[in-house]
C-alpha cells in the first residue's frame, strides 16, 4: 500500500510539471514563490484598493472596472516587472504614472476604453508594434534587440497564469512551490523510511476515538505534512475518521491538501475552514482520482479559494461547504467532478455576471500616436449565469447572500432531486422556476414583488419563506396545496384573505406588513399558529374565531386594535399576544369564552380604569390556571386623575361598580342631607342669607354690564407695603406733580367697603394700571388679587392698559408658581426699569409720562407692537 501511495504521489507531481506550460488559470488574489499576485475578476475600481504588496514583481489586474491610473496607485512598486491592466475601463493615465517603475518590463493595457491615449511615456518604455491590432496595447522595456526577442521566454521559463486576452507574463521565471518540492521529495523516497523516522513518533497526529483535532494549532504546511506523513504515521492515519484542521492559519493549495488525504483511507469528514487555503494553480483534472477515498464531508468555508476551475477533490464527497470562499462562479466542470454531491453550501460569496468581448480579426487603422481600446460591459458571461453547473444529486442547496440575480434556465429541469433550497439575501426580482421535488424554499431578503400562478406547480413544497421582500398581494390560490408553513412577513401586504386553498397550512407569519383587515373566507382546520403582529389592524371580524377552530397561538401585538368583540377570538387559543395595541378594556363577554387560554401577553397604557375593567382587575387577573405576562406594567389613560397609574392598583370595588347599591346609598344620603339642611335653615335663618346672596350677585352683574365711560383716574398703582415709601415719595409725588390723577389705595379707597370691592372699583375707574414689581411684590396676596382683576379687565375690554415698573431685578426663577399670570406677562410684555443713576431716572420719568398719556391700544396690537424705548428683562 505504501508503495502504491508513493507512486501515486510521484505520478501526480510528474504530471503537474509536464503540463505546467499554458495550463495555469487563476481567478482571484493568489501569491506564488515568485512574487506574482493575481487580482483579476475582483470588480476592483482602482489599483490601490487591492493593497498589493510593494515587493511584487508581477501584478495581474485584468477583468476589473478600473477607470483611471494615477501615480499614487503605482507608488512604491520598485521591483515590479510585469503589469497586466487589460480588460478594464481605463480612460485616463496620469502622466508619469510609470516613470518611477524602473524595473518595469511589460505593461498590458489591451481592451480598455476606446478613447484612451498613451502619451508622455518614460524613456525605458515604448509601444509595441503589435499595438496597431484592434484592442491591443502593450508597453515594453526598451532593449537593444527587438521587443519580441527581449520578451521571448527562455528554455527554462514557465508561463504565468492569465485568463483571457494576450499573455503578458511571458518572461517571468517561476520556481515550484515549497509544497510541490516537498511532495516531490516524498515521491522520490517512495517507501524508503529514514533511520530517524522511528525516533520521531511524537510528531504524528494521534486521533482520539477516530477524531484527529488539530484546530487552532497554528500549523504551517510543513508541520501538517509531517504530522500526516505516511512513512512515519501510517497506523495513525488509517485510524482517522474525522480530521479537524480549522482555524490554523494554514497556507497551502487544495491539491496539496488533497494529496494528504490519500493515506487516510478511512477518513470520512474533514474540516479545513477558517484558513488560508487557495485553489491549486495547475489543472489536474486528467489525473484527479482518489481510488481509496471514503471522504463524505468536506468543509473549506472561509478560505480564499477564489475559483473552482481547477478543483481536484474526491468524488465521493456528499457534503461540501464552500461558504465565504470568494468564488465568483460555479464552473461547467463542477457537476462532473462532484457528481455524488447531495448537500452544498456556497452562501456568502459574490457571483459575478460578466461577458467577454468578442475579438474580431478586422484591423482598424488609427492616426499615429493614438491607440484604440475596446470597452467591457459587465452584464453576464457567455453561459448566461455564473452558475454553469450543479450536481444532479444535490438535495440540500444553500446559496444565500451570493449576489444572485436569477437562476439558470436549466435549473428546474436538472435539479430533480432537490429538497431544500436557500436563496435568501440575494438580488432576485422574479420568483424563478423551481423543481417540483422541492420541499423547503427560503427566498427571503430579496426584491420579489409578485408570486406568479406558476408557483403552484411546486407541488411538494411544505415550507416557504419569502419574508422581507416587496409582495403587495397574496393570492392563496397560487400557493401549493401541500404548504404547511409560510413566512411572508416584512412585505407590503394590505389585505390577508385566508381561503380553503391553504387547507394544510399550519403556520402563517404575516407580521410587519401593512394589513388593515383580516378576512377568513372559509374554515382552516389545520392552522394552529398565526402571527399578524406589527400591522395596521384596527379590528377583527365578529366571526373570525369560528373560521379558525384549531388556532392555538395568535399574535396580534403592535396593531391598532382598541376593542375585541365577542366571537373575534377562537375558543381553542392556548397563547394570545395583544400587547402594544390601543386596547382600552378586557371584558368577560370576549375573554370569558377562552377556556383553553393558558398564556396571555398584554401590554399597553390606554386602559380605561373604570367599572368596565372590574372583571379583569378583580377576577380574570387572579385566574389560577392563566399566566398573564405584563400585567404589572399596564397603565391607565382614563379617567384623567388616574392617567399613568397602574391598572393593578385601580380601586374598582363592588361598591363603586354596582349600580343598584350606589342608587340605594345615594337615596339614603339625599334624604338625610335634605333633613339636615332643612333643620339648619330653620335654626340659623338660612333663608335670609340666601336672599342676601342673591341680591349681591345681581348687583355684581349690573356692575359688570355698566362700566364707567369717563375714568376718574389716569392710573391705579399696585405695590407691596415694603415698597410703599418709594411709591409715595417718588412715584406718586412725581406723577401728581406732572398733573396725573393717581388712585392711591391709602387715600382713595372708600371706607366701609370691602377691600376687594375697592380694588375692583379703582381698577375699573383708571385708564392705566401701574405694577411696581419687586421681590416683595410677588410675595403679597393682595398684589396677586390686583393683578388678577387688572388682567380680567384687559381680557374683557380687549385693551392693553397694564404698565410694568421693575423696581428691583426679578430673576425668572424667583417668581412663585402661584403668580402664573405675572410669569406670562413678564415673558410677553415689555416694562420700565427703575435705575438709581440720575441720568437714567430722567429717561424713566419721561418714558412713564409718555405711556400714561397714550390711549389704550387693542390687546393683539399691543402684544405684537414694537418695544422701542423700553427695557426688557435679561
Amino acid at each position: 500500500m505504501r508503495i502504491l501511495i508513493g507512486s501515486l504521489h510521484f505520478y501526480f507531481i510528474s504530471f503537474l510539471f509536464s503540463r505546467a506550460n499554458g495550463f495555469l488559470t487563476l481567478r482571484t488574489p493568489t501569491a506564488y514563490a515568485f512574487p506574482f499576485y493575481n487580482y483579476s475578476y475582483l470588480n476592483l475600481s482602482s489599483v490601490s484598493k487591492a493593497q498589493a504588496p510593494k515587493t511584487a514583481r508581477a501584478l495581474n489586474f485584468s477583468h476589473n472596472v478600473i477607470e483611471k491610473i494615477t501615480k499614487r496607485d503605482l507608488e512604491g512598486f520598485d521591483m515590479l516587472e510585469v503589469l497586466d491592466l487589460s480588460y478594464n475601463q481605463i480612460k485616463d493615465i496620469e502622466p508619469g504614472a510609470f516613470e518611477r517603475l524602473l524595473s518595469l518590463v511589460s505593461v498590458n493595457l489591451s481592451f480598455n476604453d476606446k478613447k484612451l491615449l498613451v502619451s508622455g511615456l518614460p524613456p525605458h518604455l515604448k509601444l509595441s508594434p503589435a499595438s496597431e491590432a484592434s484592442g491591443s496595447l502593450q508597453l515594453y522595456k526598451y532593449f537593444d534587440k527587438s521587443p519580441e526577442a527581449a520578451l521571448e521566454p527562455s528554455a527554462s521559463a514557465e508561463e504565468l497564469p492569465h485568463s483571457g486576452g494576450p499573455s503578458v507574463l511571458q518572461n517571468v521565471h517561476l520556481r515550484p512551490r515549497r509544497s510541490t518540492e516537498h511532495l516531490l521529495r516524498r515521491a522520490e523516497k517512495n517507501v524508503t523510511v529514514s533511520p530517524t523516522a522511528a525516533l520521531r513518533p511524537n510528531f504524528c497526529g494521534a486521533p482520539i476515538n477516530g477524531i484527529l483535532d488539530l484546530s487552532n494549532s497554528k500549523l504551517c504546511e510543513e508541520e501538517l505534512t509531517l504530522k500526516l506523513d505516511p512513512n512515519l504515521c501510517q497506523a495513525q492515519l488509517e485510524s482517522i475518521l474525522e480530521l479537524d484542521i480549522s482555524h490554523t492559519d494554514l497556507e497551502m493549495d487544495l491539491l496539496s491538501l488533497s494529496v494528504l488525504f490519500l493515506p487516510m483511507k478511512n477518513v470520512q469528514s474533514v474540516d479545513a475552514s477558517y484558513n488560508k487555503l487557495t485553489i491549486n494553480v495547475l489543472d489536474a483534472e486528467a489525473i484527479c482520482n482518489f481510488p481509496f477515498s471514503k471522504l463524505l464531508f468536506l468543509n473549506i468555508s472561509n478560505n480564499p479559494i477564489n475559483s473552482l476551475d481547477t478543483l481536484c477533490l474526491p468524488s465521493t464527497i456528499k457534503v461540501i461547504d464552500l461558504s465565504f470562499t470568494n468564488i465568483s462562479q460555479i464552473p461547467q466542470n463542477f457537476a462532473k467532478k462532484m457528481f455524488n454531491l447531495e448537500n452544498m453550501y456556497v452562501q456568502g460569496n459574490d457571483f459575478i455576471y460578466t461577458v467577454r468581448p468578442e475579438i474580431t480579426n478586422a484591423v482598424t487603422k488609427f492616426p499615429p500616436g493614438t491607440v484604440h481600446i475596446n470597452a467591457i460591459s459587465f452584464v453576464r458571461n457567455q453561459a448566461g449565469t455564473p452558475i454553469e453547473s450543479l450536481p444532479k444529486k444535490v438535495k440540500h442547496l444553500k446559496m444565500s447572500n451570493c449576489s444572485i440575480v436569477e437562476l439558470p434556465e436549466w435549473f428546474a429541469g436538472t435539479m430533480e432531486e432537490l429538497l431544500f433550497l436557500d436563496l435568501s439575501s440575494n438580488r432576485i426580482a422574479v420568483l424563478p422556476d423551481l423543481p417540483t421535488s422541492l420541499r423547503h424554499l427560503d427566498i427571503s431578503n430579496s426584491d420579489i414583488k409578485i408570486i406568479p400562478p406558476s408557483f403552484k406547480s411546486v407541488s411538494n413544497l411544505t415550507i416557504f419563506n419569502i419574508q422581507n421582500n416587496k409582495i403587495t398581494d397574496m393570492h392563496p390560490e397560487y400557493f401549493p396545496l401541500t404548504l404547511t408553513k409560510c413566512d411572508i412577513s416584512k412585505n407590503k401586504l394590505n389585505l390577508l384573505s385566508l381561503t380553503d386553498a391553504l387547507q394544510k397550512l399550519e403556520y402563517l407569519n404575516v407580521s410587519g406588513n401593512l394589513i388593515t383587515r383580516l378576512e377568513a373566507a372559509s374554515h382552516l382546520s389545520a392552522l394552529t399558529n398565526l402571527d399578524s403582529s406589527h400591522n395596521l389592524i384596527s379590528e377583527l371580524p365578529d366571526r373570525f374565531g369560528e373560521s379558525l377552530p384549531m388556532l392555538k397561538y395568535f399574535n396580534l401585538s403592535g396593531n391598532k386594535i382598541s376593542f375585541l368583540q365577542r366571537g373575534s377570538l377562537p375558543a381553542s387559543l392556548i397563547e394570545l399576544d395583544i400587547s402594544n395595541n390601543a386596547i382600552t378594556t378586557i371584558v368577560e363577554d370576549t375573554f370569558g369564552q377562552l377556556t383553553s387560554l393558558s398564556v396571555l401577553t398584554v401590554q399597553g397604557k390606554h386602559f380605561f380604569c373604570n367599572c368596565d375593567l372590574y372583571w379583569f382587575v378583580n377576577v380574570y387577573i387572579h385566574h389560577p390556571h392563566l399566566q398573564i405576562n405584563g400585567k404589572g406594567h399596564l397603565r391607565c389613560s382614563f379617567p384623567p386623575d388616574r392617567r399613568g397609574s397602574l391598572v393593578e392598583s385601580s380601586n374598582l370595588t363592588l361598591l363603586r361598580c354596582s349600580l343598584g347599591i350606589q342608587m340605594a346609598i345615594t337615596a339614603c344620603v339625599a334624604i338625610l342631607v335634605v333633613l339636615a339642611l332643612t333643620g339648619l335653615c330653620w335654626r340659623f335663618d338660612g333663608l335670609w342669607y340666601v336672599r342676601m346672596g342673591w341680591y349681591w350677585c345681581m348687583a355684581k352683574r349690573k356692575q359688570y354690564e355698566k362700566r364707567p365711560e369717563n375714568k376718574l383716574f389716569d392710573a391705579f398703582v399696585s405695590y407691596s407695603e415694603q415698597d410703599a415709601h418709594w411709591t409715595k415719595e417718588n412715584l406718586l409725588e412725581k406723577l401728581e406733580t406732572d398733573g396725573f390723577r393717581i388712585c392711591y389705595h391709602e387715600r382713595d379707597f372708600k371706607p366701609g367697603h370691602p377691600v376687594l370691592g375697592n380694588i375692583f372699583y379703582c381698577i375699573e375707574n383708571s385708564h392705566k394700571v401701574l405694577f411696581v414689581l419687586s421681590p416683595s411684590f410677588v410675595n403679597s396676596c393682595w398684589c396677586q388679587y390686583e393683578l388678577y382683576f387688572a388682567e380680567h379687565r384687559v381680557l374683557n375690554e380687549n385693551q392693553d392698559s397694564l404698565i410694568m415698573i421693575v423696581l428691583e431685578d426679578l430673576p425668572p426663577n424667583s417668581v412663585p408658581q402661584k403668580f402664573s399670570k405675572l410669569r406670562k406677562l413678564l415673558k410677553r410684555k415689555t416694562y420700565l426699569k427703575w435705575s438709581p443713576e440720575e441720568h437714567k431716572q430722567k429717561m424713566f420719568w419721561r418714558q412713564l409720562a409718555a405711556v400714561l398719556k397714550t390711549t389704550n391700544e387693542p390687546l393683539v396690537r399691543a402684544e405684537n407692537g414694537s418695544a422701542q424705548d423700553m427695557y426688557e428683562m435679561e
